[in-house]
């Protein structure tokens, strides 16, 4: 991506998908990923959700002071793993679906996926492939709230995959993609190649495409 070398410290707009639209100063880039400052919040954006880049029409880069990343890089190569590898523990900001952020800690990072604390929501499992980006608020904790994230009991033991840990999850209740859509909330019951076969509250089997599976949380992790 050695084009966007001419943007580093200069407005662009990012168009991501369902309409989601960021706009600042880039101030680096990696393999995978774009670190794009828009005077209050910088957002690490994984390469694979953006749907265009461009100059936007105005400019406002005497507006937009770029400061220090808050999340530092050690090595020369920037990537979206190690990102979310400096984050550990921090309380980020990570938006994934629907219409709102959710706010916490990652606490592990697997092959494909991360588990990630939320005050409200607990535990959740969040696909790599499917997060669109991260903020970190390094300044501020949930809620006003001086908590440390609960680490996970030593004796549970994640798979390194999501759909190994997904079939793991098989006789639990969970919550897929933070409950968007109601009736995808059920038991799992079976994972059957690409699909998952869920049971819903109200006794409908449903089958879901694993690919598009974004986050799970609600279930015991053991």
């Amino acid at each position: 991506m050695n084009y966007l070398s001419q943007y580093v410290g200069q407005l662009i707009a990012i168009e991501l998908a369902a309409n989601k639209l960021i706009t600042g100063k880039l101030v680096e880039y990696g393999t995978n990923i774009l670190v794009v400052f828009n005077g209050q919040y910088f957002f690490y954006i994984p390469v694979e959700h953006i749907i265009c880049i461009s100059k936007p029409d105005f400019t406002e880069d005497e507006i937009i002071n770029i400061v220090p990343s808050p999340i530092k890089e050690d090595s020369d190569q920037m990537s979206m793993n190690k990102i979310l590898a400096n984050a550990k523990g921090k309380f980020v900001e990570i938006y994934v679906t629907g219409n709102q952020s959710i706010y916490g800690y990652i606490t592990q990072i697997q092959k494909d996926y991360f588990t990630f604390y939320s005050p409200v929501l607990k535990t959740i499992l969040i696909s790599i492939a499917h997060f669109k980006w991260l903020i970190p608020h390094l300044d501020k904790t949930p809620y006003s709230i001086d908590e440390k994230p609960p680490q996970i009991p030593s004796d549970c033991t994640l798979a390194d995959t999501f759909e190994k840990q997904l079939k793991g999850l098989q006789g639990e209740v969970v919550i897929i993609d933070l409950g968007k859509n109601p009736t995808n909330m059920g038991l799992i019951k079976k994972i059957d190649n690409e699909f998952v076969e869920i049971i819903t509250v109200a006794g409908q089997t449903r089958y879901l495409n694993f690919a598009h599976i974004k986050t799970l949380h609600g279930m015991d992790l053991k």
